[in-house]
């Protein structure tokens, strides 16, 4: 029983310390603009983080993810050997994804909650370090589009009447 014990009890505190992790970060109501999110990871380390965050309106968005390698005397000291991100609505559907220096783009996002996964496994001797970005623009609402259009009809008859008196 004691060999079960010295064997099974190292066995359990290895299983605990393991070198994945998972987490979840609040980016809160995105503006438009661009909003960045940076990680740190340890070394050899498996991971996989949540950012969460919710648009007030329809919006288009550019979404990045680079990684910031740092090396020296040929010894990869920040670095990822794989590094993906990619973006989920609050029902967990997928909606697109990429590697780390990639990017994809919406035209129209409707209102919500969404969240980013950045997965990877960290291959530097410290760890790795990886930023993104989501550059949000506003779409403006078709009542938005109509209105300024017949501005433009009414400033274009304006000038035309005035052009015909002259």
């Amino acid at each position: 029983m004691n060999i079960l014990k010295s064997v099974l009890v190292p066995a359990a505190f290895l299983v605990a310390a393991s070198s994945a992790y998972a987490d979840v970060v609040d980016l809160g109501e995105l503006n438009a603009g661009i909003n960045t999110y940076t990680g740190t990871v340890a070394a050899d380390t498996t991971f996989s983080t949540n950012y969460t965050f919710s648009l007030a309106d329809v919006s288009s968005g550019i979404f990045s993810l680079s990684q910031l390698p740092l090396s020296n005397g040929g010894v990869s000291v920040l670095d990822f050997s794989n590094l993906t991100f990619n973006l989920y609505s609050s029902t967990d559907a997928w909606l697109a994804g990429a590697v780390a220096g990639g990017e994809f783009t919406f035209s129209s996002l409707a209102a919500g909650d969404y969240y980013i996964t950045v997965a990877g496994t960290s291959s530097g001797v410290s760890g790795g370090i990886y930023s993104g970005a989501i550059n949000i623009a506003a779409v403006p609402e078709p009542s938005s589009v109509a209105m300024l259009m017949i501005g433009f009809a009414a400033l274009g008859a304006v000038a035309r009447r005035r052009n015909t008196k002259l």
